[in-house]
């Protein structure tokens, strides 16, 4: 206020002259009496977070928090920037799981350690998978927020027809998929939407029994494992039950013309705007249904180190923020989203909600499989790039893992 009062009164360019500093991203740079929050979520999903950050902040607390969403590469630029100077940090982060190794790996994160104990902020109180995917070499560096999750979207009405008794265990095996694909073809119906290549082989090769580092603690995903995943839906592709290349899956099943489709929770609004037909989630498409996986994101609350110390009353003010999020994410969930605090169970709205069924149960808590390994972006964006040729036979499935092999060794030197 006092600043303000003097831009009146001295003029704002002899102002900025003298206080520089305080004129120059003052909307993106912390200060004593609010907690700035930094993401990357912007549109609709973040405007769900914005009115979360306004319910707590009619609470009256201490310190409110200002959020500052913005795009992905404007966010991880500014973040690394700030986050390696100390300067023009904010004092909270959404980070993705997978990226939050890294940060920690560049010294730019502060660990919760001291900060949390004694407070509710407790593995206890949260999902266990959301919860550890924040430890980081044996110290918490990330408070879970929210989890986005690669299920399984599904019209009841084609599976009723072509395949009763599917759903009755509540998972849907490849197998399953297969024989709704032998019935339906006929009749012009798909039975399997392969959207986002990378989602539906990393889930599938870890129900195989796939893992990401070999006994050296190497990343290998040239193997018999990989191999046989692609050619799981090379098979389905050849028989005609997989959307082909080109087609819009999301289009064909509010079509009513792909009974399965497994897409992202974040897909809920969408899914919301179909009325011709009953739809409903599930567990993404498992190959044993004995052993589900569940793959999943999970953003962090991260901590940013700064060069000016914070206040141990901010300090407080964080805990209170999070605190407070652990039963009061009713908004930023309406994204399609599932909370990782297992108090929002409490909340007879939210466990409506068709996302919800990963939480209620100790069968999909389990299921949650968070991937965190340092260079697997690389090994999902070459794969993006290349899992079509290897579908379609274009490319030899063999062949192709040995070239993505070899471009992440060298990306990872």
């Amino acid at each position: 206020m006092k600043v303000r009062k003097l831009i009146v009164l001295v003029g704002t360019s002899l102002l900025c002259t003298v206080l520089l500093a305080a004129c120059g991203g003052s909307s993106s740079s912390s200060n004593d009496s609010e907690i700035l929050l930094w993401s990357s979520t912007t549109g609709p999903d973040g405007e769900k977070i914005q009115k979360t950050v306004d319910q707590y902040n009619k609470t009256n607390p201490d310190f409110k928090v200002k959020l500052v969403s913005m795009q992905g590469d404007t966010f991880t630029s500014k973040l690394t920037t700030a986050g390696k100077s100390g300067k023009g940090v904010p004092d909270l982060a959404l980070i993705a799981s997978e990226a939050l190794p890294t940060y920690k790996n560049q010294e730019m994160l502060e660990t919760w350690d001291d900060m949390i104990e004694g407070t509710e902020l407790t593995r206890g109180n949260y999902v266990e998978a959301a919860w550890d995917t924040g430890v980081v070499e044996d110290s918490q560096y990330g408070i879970p927020a929210t989890m986005g999750s690669w299920v399984m979207y599904y019209n009841q009405d084609l599976v009723d027809k072509y395949v009763p008794e599917a759903l009755d265990d509540g998972v849907v095996t490849y197998e399953e998929i297969k024989q709704a694909g032998e019935k339906a073809k006929a009749d012009g119906i798909y039975s399997f939407g392969y959207t986002w290549g990378m989602q539906n082989y990393s889930n599938l090769y870890q129900q195989m029994g796939g893992e990401w580092q070999d006994a050296q603690g190497n990343i290998t995903i040239d193997n018999d494992i990989s191999y046989n995943a692609v050619q799981e839906f090379k098979t389905l592709y050849d028989a005609g039950y997989m959307v082909p290349d080109g087609e819009d899956a999301n289009k064909l099943f509010a079509n009513q013309q792909l009974i399965f489709l497994p897409e992202g929770t974040w897909m809920l609004s969408n899914m919301e705007g179909i009325s011709d037909f009953t739809w409903g989630q599930t567990f993404t498409p498992q190959w044993d249904a004995g052993h589900i996986v569940q793959g999943s994101g999970v953003d962090q609350f991260a901590m940013l180190k700064t060069s000016e110390e914070r206040s141990d009353e901010k300090k407080s003010g964080m805990i209170d923020f999070l605190t407070w999020l652990q039963a009061n994410q009713l908004e930023w969930v309406k994204s399609g989203a599932n909370p990782t605090s297992l108090a929002m169970l409490d909340n007879e709205e939210y466990v409506e909600m068709p996302q919800s069924f990963l939480l209620k149960t100790e069968k999909g808590q389990a299921a949650i499989s968070v991937n965190t390994l340092d260079g697997l972006s690389y090994i999902f964006s070459e794969y993006d790039n290349r899992s079509w040729d290897m579908i379609t036979g274009k490319a030899d499935i063999q062949t192709t893992f040995g070239e993505i092999q070899k471009v992440v060794e060298e990306k990872m030197k």
